[in-house]
């Protein structure tokens, strides 16, 4: 059984699904995502695969071998020359998310971008969310002193 975030074990009923269209090397596919609801704390959730992120249609794969090139300070070409949906601007894109929202949560916690599963379950232990999803939060790395 898939345990809700609250913590409960068996308390999620299917609630429905939606389309999604996710771009892999050779094209897009369309995949149906399943929607579970929590009849314990009454939340909606996703089911995603680890190598998705959510509110994106590029592969998390693709947002790793992105940054690293960024960090490297190495031509995008070889990134783009895999992907036959992604251009420049998605790159940029990326690239701009990653260093407004991502990089220093990833030094503050010392996750790498090495290890794609340390990776995922890292930013799911420290943030809640997968590695490159974008939410409306406090951008908060430390607590206040009191």
């Amino acid at each position: 059984m898939i345990p809700c975030t609250c913590g409960h074990s068996g308390c999620l009923i299917r609630y429905g699904s939606y389309k999604r269209n996710i771009q892999l090397k050779d094209g897009i596919v369309t995949l149906s995502i399943v929607r579970v609801y929590c009849k314990q704390c009454g939340h909606t959730h996703a089911l995603l695969l680890s190598s998705f992120v959510p509110y994106s249609q590029i592969p998390l794969v693709v947002h790793m071998s992105a940054i690293l090139s960024y960090e490297r300070k190495t031509s995008p070409d070889s990134v783009l020359a895999d992907q036959c949906c992604i251009d420049e601007n998605n790159l940029k894109s990326l690239i701009r998310s990653y260093r407004l929202h991502w990089r220093e949560r990833l030094r503050s916690s010392e996750l790498t971008l090495s290890d794609r599963s340390s990776l995922v379950s890292g930013c799911f232990s420290f943030f809640s969310r997968q590695f490159m999803q974008i939410k409306t939060t406090c951008n908060q790395l430390f607590l206040l002193p009191t």
